[in-house]
This record gives C-alpha cells, structure tokens and sequence, in this order.
C-alpha cells in the first residue's frame, strides 16, 4: 500500500487573500486618498498602523505595496524598493507581486543610480556602495538611448497591446486616444493623416485613405468604451477628439487659422454637435457649429 504524504505549505507566505475586509479596505482607502494629495507621511502612517494590527496582518502583500506607491510618488525610491521586495519574495504569487515584476522588468537593476542603494539588510547595501568606490559605471539610461525608440508607428503597436491587456473600459479609452491622436497626425514625429508625405501619387492617396479608416475606427472604439455620457469621465475626451478629427480632415492645424470643412470633415463636426445635444454650451459644439455655418 502506497503511503499518501500531505505536503503542507505555508500559504500566507506565498499568497495573501485578496478578500480584503472593508474596515481593512476602508484604512487602505484612506492611506491612497492621503498619498494622492502628497500627504505622504500621513498615508505611511496609517499603512503602518494597519499592517501591525490583528486585523491588517492576514494583507501584508497588499499594505506594503501601497506604503511602497506612499514611498515612491515621493521620490523615495529606496524605500519603496524595499516594501515593494518584501512584497515579491514573501507572496510570490500574490497578484501584486506579479505586478511588480512586471513593472521591475522594465525598470531594470539601475546600479547607476543612488536611489536604488538603500536595502532592507544594512550590512549588504553598505558592501555594495563600497564596492562603488573602485569602479564608474556607465549610466544604464544611456546606454538604452531613448532617442533611438522614437517610432510613432511601435508606439500605435504598443498601444494596441495595452488595449487587449486591460479590462477596464476607462482605461482602454485612454490608450485608444493615444492611438487616435497618433493617426490623425496631433504628434511631431510626422506620423499620421497628412503628415506620411511621400512622391509617389498612388502610395501617398493609399496611405491618406488607410489612415481615414484608422481614425475612423479608432474613434469608433473609444465610443464603444464610453459606459454613460453622464458619469463618463471620457466622455468629453470623446467629443474633443471628434472635433479634433474634424480639424485635421479640413486640413487644418489646431491653431492653423480658419477651418474649412469639406465633405471628409463634416460628418465628424456633425458628430460633435449631436453628441452635444444635451450640452449646449460645449466649446466644441460651439465651433463646430461655427465651421458649419
């Protein structure tokens, strides 16, 4: 008879609850309401208080991330770094953790930098800034040469990815206005509707038309997100860029002097003021209304 070995594993040190109690999420709540108006210390101190308490020691993961985030959006690099470690070697498996290593896998072990010196083990951090003392190393950043990754068109891909990536209709509507402004050419990177000038007659007419349809279904997707003209925050996002795509379809720059609308152009002012309807006074329903008179 085969023996049944049990293995049992610490689950709290590899992934934490996401149930989070409300009392706990309220403390959490108010620790992000803290820190989003640069009261960082105040928010540091309730995180703290929590994650010492009975009630806050069963989401340790989820506290530390946020005292790292209190840390971080007040330039204290280090500090964070050390939260934000404690969550990923702790709770591997913890949905924050794997958020961070994906943020870490962009950032990188920029030994360059000072702010990345302070480590939770004193004696460790103070071996690798005496280690410093012998050497110079070259700057990670320029080495990467930031100037060499200027591609409006990877920059579309990229938003592409990220609008399959999230869930969340708010967020997929910012990165489809990032895309929108890309290809009705609003960038300086001579990208998008007139602006891909070529020589060639017949390539430049099947460029112009490849990037109408590309605004025209861009635009359609973000008002796909919009959940309420009400209560939508994108939603007035939505009628400027309508207007906005107006503009370029007139031929006109944002700041180019008079708009002269022709057949292309119309239908995205036409757009703007019945998106408007119930807003009468809307900036760009008043213009829009002025072009088309």
């Amino acid at each position: 008879m085969k023996k049944l070995i049990i293995i049992i594993l610490p689950f709290f040190l590899i992934g934490q609850d996401t149930n989070i109690p409300k009392n706990v999420q309220n403390i959490i709540n108010q620790a992000i309401d803290y820190y989003d108006v640069s009261l960082f210390q105040e928010s540091k101190i309730h995180l703290l208080e929590l994650l010492h308490s009975k009630e806050g020691q069963d989401f340790e993961a989820e506290i530390r991330y946020h005292l790292g985030l209190a840390s971080f959006y007040n330039n204290n690099i280090g500090d964070a770094k050390i939260q934000w470690n404690k969550v990923i070697h702790k709770y591997p498996t913890n949905v924050r953790a794997q958020e961070l290593n994906r943020i870490y896998s962009n950032i990188g072990q920029s030994i360059d930098s000072t702010y990345f010196h302070r480590e939770e083990d004193f004696e460790y951090g103070h071996d690798i800034r005496t280690g410093r003392l012998f050497w110079t190393p070259i700057y990670m950043n320029e080495k990467l040469i930031w100037s060499e990754l200027k591609d409006a068109g990877q920059a579309v891909v990229y938003y592409k990815k990220l609008v399959n990536k999230y869930e969340d209709p708010k967020k997929k509507f910012q990165f489809l206005y990032r895309i929108f402004l890309l290809e009705a050419g609003y960038n300086s990177n001579n990208y998008g509707y007139g602006k891909d000038l070529t020589t060639n007659e017949a390539r430049g007419k099947f460029i112009k038309k490849s990037r109408l349809l590309n605004i025209k279904g861009t635009l359609i997707e973000m008002e796909n997100q919009i959940t309420d003209e009400y209560i939508d925050q994108n939603f007035s996002t939505l009628i400027q860029a309508y207007y906005l795509a107006g503009v370029r379809l007139s031929n006109s720059t944002l700041f180019g002097g008079k708009v002269k609308v022709n057949d292309i152009s119309k239908p995205y002012f036409d757009k703007v003021i019945d998106l408007t309807k119930n807003n009468e006074t809307n900036i760009y329903r008043i213009f829009s209304q002025h072009w088309l008179k």
